[in-house]
């Protein structure tokens, strides 16, 4: 298979490269280093990939965003998460969205072998649950449609004339929405649903 591996720094990306390729199943690794080459060779060549590492932090990527981009290009089930971002939070998202896994750098190096290796023979692997972690916010549809458009710079006028709704109505949406987030401000609301993928940076509405 041919294995896309999204990862910015060049040492890791050696590293975890060489890794990839010791199994058997694999016959190129492909590296792209931001989240804009990532989703160019996927909507390039949709059907080449095989497998896909994505670290989160990469730029362009903010928190979830650029793994919920991949899943809405209906990739989530050969992707896997590998990721130095140790939160229960992400974990629980990812895998409720039909990720092949999460998995943490910080791993032991022959438990992170193990752990890609069975994920390149196809097993789904997740880190243990953990009772502290935090849930994932739950938006309405309207909710992250008007963080979406907040977060492409949009008034609340503009707002209303694209989704056809009363200017009162969608500030109304906007406010819900900073309330499920734990936040008193737009540009907060716009990060922190950014964080957990509820909104993207490319404007691709949900």
């Amino acid at each position: 298979m041919d294995v896309l591996l999204v990862e910015d720094q060049p040492v890791v990306s050696e590293a975890t490269a060489d890794k990839i390729s010791r199994n058997a199943r694999v016959e190129s690794i492909e590296v792209r280093g931001t989240a804009e080459r990532a989703l160019h060779a996927l909507r390039w060549q949709p059907d080449r990939w095989g497998l896909i590492f994505l670290d989160l932090d990469v730029p362009g990527a903010v928190g979830l965003s650029l793994a919920m981009e991949i899943g809405r290009l209906g990739k989530a089930p050969i992707t896997c998460v590998l990721t130095g971002s140790q939160r229960p939070d992400y974990v629980a998202q990812i895998e409720a969205a039909g990720f092949m896994g999460y998995i943490l750098k910080a791993m032991e190096v022959d438990a992170l072998v193990r752990a890609l290796d069975a994920v390149l023979d196809g097993q789904r692997v997740f880190p243990a649950r953990s009772s502290t972690g935090a849930d994932v916010p739950r938006l309405t549809v309207r909710q992250t449609q008007c963080l979406q458009l907040v977060s492409e710079g949009k008034s609340t006028k503009q707002i209303a004339k694209i989704l056809c709704l009363h200017a009162g109505t969608v500030n109304y949406h906007i406010e819900s929405a900073m309330d499920a987030l734990g936040v008193n401000a737009r540009a907060h609301a716009v990060q922190r649903a950014l964080q957990f993928g509820l909104v993207t940076l490319n404007g691709a509405r949900p």
